[in-house]
């Protein structure tokens, strides 16, 4: 009996890998600083170096001049901060305005 509960057990781990701390979590950015392509290939590697990100999109903001940055990870706690951090010098040319988790998907 032991054995079946212990086979059971390990067949639903098996199963389902995904913890829901693995679960996509969509960070949201109102940037200002990126005029061309080059600025935001800079900005989406910077990004991406990030924990656990998988995508980076940026597409114009609502305020002329801005840019939305929509960074997806699976890590729950990316911060403003560790976004201006990857920047590193860029982030007096490249300024992160705003940083939130959203729930909605990325664009």
């Amino acid at each position: 009996m032991k054995r079946t509960a212990f086979l059971f057990a390990l067949a639903a781990l098996l199963t389902f890998p995904a913890a829901a701390g693995d679960a996509p979590v969509n960070y949201i950015a109102e940037m200002t600083g990126m005029v061309c392509a080059g600025c935001k290939d800079h900005v989406t590697a910077s990004f991406n170096k990030l924990e656990g990100v998988s995508k980076v999109q940026i597409v114009p903001g609502e305020k002329p001049g801005t840019q939305k940055v929509t960074v997806t990870s699976t890590s729950a706690s990316l911060t403003k901060e560790q976004a201006v951090a990857s920047l590193g010098a860029s982030a007096s040319t490249y300024i992160v305005h705003a940083w939130k988790k959203s729930d909605q998907p990325a664009n």
